[in-house]
């Protein structure tokens, strides 16, 4: 019996490795990767450099550290993605346009929210699961304001595949489409605004390019896989 379950334990394991090696992430210990973040304009805004940290059957602990364009350091902190049957699910706040998040400088930020899932079987015309979470700001300062933003991520959809060059390389990739509606409430008044962004994803390798644009469909933002080290 213990032999039997040792058994069906390692085909589990084997199992779970084999659908996260098919994913749109690299799980796997050691691996880092790079993020540049530019305006509008192609100015660089920052980098975000990320490390995988630790791989455990179905899931990766991934540490991030975000730089300014300075290349000064600003903050740090750890996220998890998991891998769940044929699905990869990313944590909602790898979702947020950093262009929102830099306009408040030094506030405390918190995001809460649903996991935002991409299949291992992706194709053009496929829709996709809706996510939605909450982003809470609060301000420094005497006046100690604080910003509550509810947020739906919907109408996604896959666009295309296509190959995209960056600094890092050439990658097989495909493109996702999808619709950003944030509903603010600051000092007791509301209002709702919306965004459009396309995210192009890579097997084995994660995003490798993402476009942000404002209601009008004006750019407002990208950001571009810079380095990627297996």
């Amino acid at each position: 019996m213990k032999k039997l379950f040792t058994l069906i334990f390692a085909l589990c394991t084997i199992s779970a490795f084999s659908q996260c090696d098919d994913s749109f992430f690299p799980f796997k210990e050691g691996v880092s990767f790079e993020q540049t973040a530019y305006d509008k304009k192609g100015k660089e805004q920052g980098k975000t450099s990320s490390t995988i940290l630790s791989v455990e059957a179905s899931s990766a602990t991934v540490k991030n550290v975000f730089y300014d364009k300075k290349g000064e350091e600003v903050a740090n902190g750890d996220y998890t993605i998991i891998c769940e049957g044929n699905t990869l699910k990313f944590d909602f706040n790898n979702f947020i346009p950093e262009e929102m998040l830099n306009q408040y400088g030094d506030a405390d930020v918190t995001v809460e929210g649903d996991f935002i899932s991409i299949p291992n079987d992706l194709q053009p015309g496929q829709t996709l699961p809706d996510g939605s979470g909450t982003v809470t700001i609060k301000m420094s300062g005497a006046a100690g304001m604080t910003i509550k933003m509810d947020m739906t991520i919907t109408d996604r959809k896959v666009e295309k595949s296509e190959s995209l060059d960056t600094p890092a390389g050439s990658f097989d990739t495909f493109k996702i489409t999808q619709k950003t509606i944030v509903k603010m409430n600051m000092m007791g008044m509301n209002k709702t605004t919306e965004s459009f962004s396309a995210s192009w994803f890579a097997k084995e390798v994660g995003m490798v390019k993402n476009e942000n644009y404002n209601q009008k469909g004006d750019l407002m933002g990208y950001s571009l896989l810079t380095a990627f080290k297996n």
